[in-house]
């Protein structure tokens, strides 16, 4: 009786799972997409819900689920690590070759040779790395450079745990080799059972790492791994296939990883997706940045004293609605320094790519006193970063409002006008800019 029963509470179970299949999947493939930041038109809608089809057959077999609507069953499968798992591993494409795009290596060879003359080594970073080919394609160029292992450090990181484990076995496919020519690959691969072997040497100075890029932990887990910040990172065929925020989120997390002088190595379509104003181009798919975000924020923390108000010209030039008096009545007016350690705390968890935070340590301060000048431009630029234009052009104006002199948020001003297309809005920004850093 008791056996014929739970037999058939298991019947009705799986009936009605099977109802909620299709809504199951969909909202699974939904979640986890977003989770990892993963665009589904961009890897493929189809491609999504088969994985999310393999990750709920695994529920399945686990037999532990629990009967409720398709909303709950998400959630189950979003908490059981295996589901997850097999959803990245099914939907990740870890394909590869060694010495993809012959002039991108060239560069890179040529940039860190450059780098090795003035520092005694460098710290590189191959993220997503597939099976290892890209990180071995540059410890081999290295190698051919005369460069020792002592010179050099790699990072290689994957979501995929499977590419991971593939790669520290340094076993190369024949199809992974169809651009290496028969020299090198004497040189440094030996054929065995398996596939290509690559030489012990260039798998010793690579750290294989399943890491995800967008975890909030991982930029300082990469390093600790390097020991500080990286001369050149290697990040391409990612932000393709990436949400817009999610982008965002990774472009502020790689700028945290990288040197100020460090190069970024992105794919053949990928270049329009930096922010132009943020980087420039210096080889072939490599780019530079400008000006990082710690560097602005000491930019407007040099100055010892925050004085003035806008004249009635300065402020009809901002579009403020409530013009200052005019110059004949105006008084100078203190700006209040915000503390060093609050702008530390707020660096501290931009550079670690937890933007919110910083976001709302800012908000916290300037609640208790809006007239901080520092804080403000700071919030400013963490919106920006973020896509935020509107808010950050309000922030930037009241900052310029306060502080009439204030170059940095000046500056900003006519990078919002420039992206806007008013160019004469960006004309006279940037003549105040200049104007102001000339009174300084």
């Amino acid at each position: 009786m008791t056996t014929s029963h739970n037999t058939s509470l298991a019947q009705d179970a799986s009936k009605k799972l099977s109802e909620n299949d299709s809504k199951t999947v969909s909202l699974f493939a939904k979640a986890m997409s977003d989770a990892i930041g993963l665009d589904l038109n961009r890897v493929g809608v189809d491609s999504a819900v088969r994985a999310a089809h393999q990750a709920l057959d695994s529920f399945k077999e686990l037999a532990f689920f629990k009967e409720g609507p398709s909303e709950a069953l998400k959630d189950q499968m979003m908490n059981n690590d295996k589901c997850r798992k097999l959803f990245i591993e099914s939907i990740v494409v870890s394909e590869s070759w060694l010495f993809r795009e012959p002039k991108v290596f060239q560069h890179i060879n040529s940039t860190i040779c450059h780098r090795l003359k003035k520092q005694s080594r460098v710290s590189i970073l191959s993220a997503p790395c597939a099976a290892g080919e890209e990180a071995c394609s540059i410890a081999l160029s290295l190698f051919e450079s005369g460069h020792s292992q002592t010179q050099f450090r790699i990072v290689a990181t994957d979501i995929s745990q499977l590419a991971i484990r593939q790669a520290r076995k340094g076993i190369f496919t024949e199809k992974a080799l169809r651009t290496v020519n028969e020299s090198r690959r004497q040189r440094w691969f030996a054929a065995t059972p398996q596939g290509w072997e690559v030489a012990a040497k260039a798998q010793n100075t690579i750290n294989f790492v399943d890491l995800n890029l967008l975890a909030t932990d991982s930029p300082q887990k990469l390093l600790r791994l390097a020991g500080g910040q990286f001369d050149l990172i290697c990040c391409r065929n990612l932000l393709i296939y990436l949400t817009k925020p999610a982008r965002k989120k990774l472009i502020l997390k790689l700028e945290s990883l990288l040197k100020p002088e460090g190069e970024l190595v992105v794919g053949a379509v990928e270049p329009a997706i930096l922010p132009a104003r943020d980087w420039e181009p210096t080889g072939p798919l490599t780019f530079c940045r400008h000006k990082r975000l710690d560097a602005l924020m000491e930019t407007s923390l040099s100055r010892d004293t925050k004085q003035g108000i806008l004249s009635y010209a300065q402020n009809k030039m901002c579009g403020l609605e409530d013009p200052a008096p005019k110059a004949a009545t105006v008084k100078d007016m203190a700006v209040p320094i915000v503390p060093r350690e609050i702008i530390q705390e707020v660096e501290a968890c931009a550079n670690a790519g937890d933007i919110d935070a910083a976001i709302e340590l800012c908000q916290r301060s300037l609640q208790n006193d809006g007239a901080q000048t520092d804080l403000l431009y700071t919030l400013a630029i963490l919106h920006q970063t973020m896509g935020d234009l509107m808010i950050s052009e309000k922030l930037l104006v009241k900052a310029v409002y306060l502080e009439p002199r204030h170059q940095g948020a000046l500056l900003c001003l006519a990078l919002i006008a420039k992206q806007r297309g008013d160019t004469a809005a960006e004309r006279r920004y940037r003549r105040s800019a200049s104007l102001a850093g000339t009174k300084s």
